[in-house]
């Protein structure tokens, strides 16, 4: 199961992204970023000297590889689910949430860096820009498993919302994790678990550290789950 997030520009993606991972003890994984490493550039240079139709195919390519994981939280670019084929591929990996806000709440947020942003870069309205684009990725946005409007709600406020909608439906690891927290702070803390439905089976420093010391047996044929235990005077705040 992944956790995929999608939206325009400016509606928090990264931060929540990123918060809400290591509240789960899962990967963190930004598709734009990915983009950058492989095009060894930043996407503004990406579009103007190869393209947006590059660009695509690169974020298509990622999204392809993306999508065949498990226990990730996934921030794709504004534009990525557009694609049919991206949208359908996000959608059988886990849940999709759209995070949204006003268009003067994204132009706000944005307005420090339109020089970066490939898709407002030049628009002698950028406003005008951000409202024409919400308008036509709306029924691409529409198709959302779960919607989150952030222009007013902080990143914390954000995650806690997410955590309340989502935290049911998380494999039964994930539950196991919550019933026994206290106790698996002070044995674990610092590290990481892999935990199949009732039972921990491994643990280390790193992800994949924990994920080799697994039964491979058990992580490829059950319901597995890999999660960082915080500290004791950490797991107040951290789960």
């Amino acid at each position: 199961m992944n956790i995929v997030l999608i939206g325009f520009m400016g509606t928090g993606k990264t931060a929540v992204g990123k918060r809400l991972a290591k509240r789960l003890g899962w990967k963190f994984v930004d598709v734009d970023t990915l983009v950058e490493v492989s095009a060894k550039m930043p996407i503004a240079k990406l579009f103007s000297e190869r393209g947006e139709a590059v660009f695509r195919r690169l974020e298509r390519r990622h999204i392809t590889r993306i999508a065949h994981g498990r226990h990730q939280v996934v921030s794709t670019g504004g534009g990525a689910f557009v694609n049919p084929k991206n949208r359908s591929l996000l959608r059988a990996s886990g849940t999709v949430v759209c995070l949204t806000a006003k268009p003067s709440v994204i132009l706000k947020r944005v307005s420090h860096k339109l020089k970066l942003l490939p898709m407002l870069l030049g628009a002698a309205k950028p406003l005008t820009r951000i409202q024409t684009l919400l308008e036509q990725r709306a029924p691409a946005y529409a198709q959302a498993d779960l919607t989150i409007d952030t222009s007013h709600l902080s990143i914390d406020e954000i995650v806690e919302r997410l955590w309340q909608q989502l935290s049911p439906h998380v494999c039964k690891s994930w539950q196991y994790l919550l019933a026994h927290a206290p106790e698996l702070s002070h044995r674990y803390g610092g590290k990481y678990i892999v935990v199949v439905e009732n039972r921990i089976v491994a643990s280390g420093d790193t992800q994949l550290e924990a994920y080799q010391h697994a039964p491979s047996q058990l992580v490829q044929k059950q319901d597995a789950g890999i999660y960082y235990i915080p500290l004791p005077e950490e797991s107040l705040t951290a789960l």
